[in-house]
């Protein structure tokens, strides 16, 4: 099962797993980061790089964050980056969230990435594949 790391703007990522656990139930091997008015960009990588190290990644992680090109992506791409069997998508939302946490038991990593984007087009964007 791939592990999910979500990023956003505020508690967005927070409120979205609360949502998602509420409709399909409780989620292991999951973790988040948020961005606050607060932090500065080395706070929120610290913060981000805590929540990754907290998956268990043998499966692999998907990545998936609020905005292209906003810092939470930005903070991403650095942890792809400098971690083997990583994928990442922006634009995530609950539906996707919820797709997500309901196929990533059959799929592998990259099926799940593939799935999700032929799934949700017009909202998501891949970085760095």
């Amino acid at each position: 099962m791939s592990a999910i790391l979500l990023g956003s703007h505020g508690n967005y990522a927070v409120e979205a797993l609360k949502s998602a656990e509420m409709i399909i139930g409780e989620q292991t091997n999951v973790s988040s980061f948020s961005l606050s008015e607060t932090m500065d960009l080395a706070m929120t990588i610290e913060a981000a790089q805590k929540s990754f190290d907290r998956l268990e990644k043998e499966q692999g992680t998907l990545i998936l964050v609020d905005l292209m090109g906003g810092t939470p992506a930005n903070v991403a791409t650095i942890i792809k980056r400098k971690n083997p069997n990583v994928r990442l998508l922006t634009g995530f939302n609950l539906p996707l969230l919820i797709e997500t946490f309901m196929n990533r038991e059959t799929k592998n990593l990259d099926e799940l990435t593939e799935y999700l984007k032929s799934q949700f087009t017009l909202t998501l964007t891949e970085i760095g594949n």
